[in-house]
């Protein structure tokens, strides 16, 4: 699964850096492959940090992300946008 991450100046003032390490951590907990891609922002700094999961279709955005709502995602949003 590729998940990329900001990690321009904009979206780690916003949380982007703490929203990868929990990616990377919640991934790691339920056995799960990433890679994690840092990418630039797509300029909408009002969804920073905005975190995108590649899918056959294209990329599926979510944002803005929280560390929170990363566990959440993983259980519901990140496995809908893979099917």
């Amino acid at each position: 699964m590729k998940i990329y991450v900001p990690r321009d100046a904009a979206a780690k003032a916003l949380g982007a850096d703490a929203v990868a390490k929990a990616v990377v951590a919640e991934a790691a907990k339920r056995g799960v492959t990433v890679e994690l891609i840092r990418n630039g922002s797509r300029g909408m700094v009002w969804l920073e940090p905005l975190v995108e999961v590649e899918t056959d279709q294209g990329r599926v955005a979510f944002g803005p992300m929280t560390p929170a709502a990363v566990a959440q995602a993983f259980g519901q949003s990140f496995a809908l946008a893979l099917l």
